[in-house]
Parts: C-alpha cells; sequence; structure tokens
C-alpha cells in the first residue's frame, strides 16, 4: 500500500463549466450547470452561536430555515437536516474550511453533484409526475429532498410553478437526463 495514500485529498472537479441547454420546448426548458463549489457543512454539537456567525461572515447569508433555502448572487445554502446545510458557492475550498474550523465538519462535494433546472410554465407538469407532493405548498425558496426515478435528489422551487432546481448526483446524470428529456418530449 502506498504511503499516506488515505491522506491524499483529491478534488473532485465539475465535469461541466457553463450552463448548457439540453432540451427547449415553447413552454419548456431543461438546462444542466454547475460552475460553483459545493460543500456540506455540519454544525459541530454546542457551537450554535459561532457557527451562525462564521456562516453568516463566510456566505453573507442567514442559515436556511427546515426545508428551505437562501440565496444571494454568490451563494446558496440549502437546508439538509437539523445542523446540516448543502452550500452551493463560489468561495473557495481552503476558505470554507478556515471559515468552520473547529464549530463544523465540512465535505467538499464539487463535482460529485449537478443542477439540473427546468424552466417554464408546463414545468409543474413535469414535477407532477416525477414527484409525490403537493406541489402547491412547494413555493418559492422551499426545498425537499427526493427520489427522482430512484435517485435521491435536492428540489429547489426558484419560482412557483415555473422555475425548479434538481441537484442530481453526477453518478446518476445520464439516468437522470434521460428521463427528464424524454418527459419534456412527452409533457411539452
Amino acid at each position: 500500500m502506498e504511503i499516506d495514500y488515505v491522506l491524499k485529498q483529491k478534488k473532485l472537479l465539475p465535469n461541466i463549466i457553463s450552463s448548457e441547454i439540453l432540451i427547449e420546448k415553447q413552454n419548456l426548458r431543461l438546462r444542466q450547470s454547475q460552475t460553483d463549489n459545493i460543500f456540506s457543512i455540519t454544525e459541530y454539537e454546542n457551537k450554535r452561536e459561532q457557527f451562525n456567525q462564521n456562516f453568516k461572515n463566510s456566505f453573507v447569508l442567514d442559515l436556511p430555515e427546515v426545508g428551505k433555502f437562501t440565496l444571494n448572487k454568490n451563494s446558496k445554502a440549502i437546508w439538509l437536516r437539523v445542523n446540516s446545510y448543502f452550500v452551493v458557492t463560489k468561495e473557495s475550498y481552503n476558505d470554507v474550511i478556515n471559515a468552520f474550523d473547529e464549530v463544523a465538519s465540512v465535505t467538499d462535494q464539487t463535482g460529485g453533484w449537478n443542477a439540473l433546472t427546468l424552466e417554464g410554465k408546463f414545468s409543474i407538469s413535469m414535477l407532477e409526475k416525477l414527484l409525490t407532493l403537493d406541489l402547491d405548498l412547494f413555493a418559492k425558496e422551499k426545498a425537499v429532498r427526493a427520489s427522482i426515478n430512484k435517485i435521491n435528489c435536492i428540489i429547489l422551487c426558484n419560482k412557483q410553478s415555473e422555475i425548479y432546481t434538481i441537484y442530481c448526483p453526477s453518478s446518476f446524470l445520464e439516468s437522470m437526463k434521460t428521463r427528464l428529456i424524454d418527459l419534456v418530449n412527452l409533457v411539452a
């Protein structure tokens, strides 16, 4: 076994460096993109006050409430579970690691997830066929973890009934794209 093999950090890089339209119909567009860094950040026990301050200083965002996300032009923070957040940001790995030293564990997930965005008035029709959620209650700035085509995803409502973002694990991206493109052709 190679010496220090386990300690070597290999960063997963996104396989897409800009936005790409996968399919576009009159009332529906499916776009794929991933240009920012992605981190899973979990607060250590009894560190809430310092964690909140570090989070606000690093991302210029408040912590999202249960089932919601917050965003600005540089970062998007998504509530995952108690004391755990998924952050999509332009901040560097070193800046995030340094900001949360001794208050949270940080896992770099850049390259491990891809964003697929559904836009248009038929996007709600697509989600109705993919999810078992009350989409009337799935309003702007809400987030949910759900299974699409047996793939665990994070779905965000950017604009109710019109714009949704699906974060899909990169390992299932091709399967997810095929399913969504087939559904676009069926719905639009």
